[in-house]
């Protein structure tokens, strides 16, 4: 089962390496920040989430950290906001900018109603998955804002 919650805050659902994997479509990789563009070749590979022990996520402090206190994800942390975590929010990438907004969204609504509405936001109005770096949606064509 995937498990969609990252301990950083990020909605692993939105990966645009699992939802390319997912729907069987490269064009989730096409708009890759230029850091991560050289995984854009790559043959997706099924990932179920960075809280799952086949993860594709291999080395990650903040992972490691979470997993060392039993805590299901950072917002719950008596450390929050760490210094681990401003730093992954501001390293560049525009899909961590938001995980201290999602860490606290997440500890106030609790995570099932949390999932739901990623799940929502990360959803093309004609049901097609979106990712981080998807322009528009390969199904209807509608573009996306954010």
């Amino acid at each position: 089962m995937d498990d969609l919650t990252g301990y950083c805050g990020l909605y692993c659902g939105a990966c645009s390496f699992k939802v390319a994997f997912d729907e069987q479509d490269h064009s989730h990789l096409e708009n890759l920040p230029p850091r991560l563009s050289k995984y854009a070749e790559a043959p997706p590979r099924f990932c179920p989430g960075c809280r799952n022990p086949k993860s594709l996520c291999t080395e990650c402090g903040i992972r490691d950290c979470a997993r060392e206190r039993s805590l299901d994800h950072c917002g719950i942390c008596s450390e929050f906001p760490c210094s681990r975590i401003l730093a992954f929010a501001g390293d560049g990438l525009p899909h961590h900018a938001d995980v201290t907004k999602n860490l606290e969204l997440l500890k106030e609504i609790g995570e099932e109603k949390w999932l739901n509405k990623q799940r929502e936001r990360w959803t093309c109005s004609c049901g097609a998955k979106r990712s981080w770096y998807l322009k528009k949606c390969p199904k209807c064509g509608k573009k996306f804002d954010d």
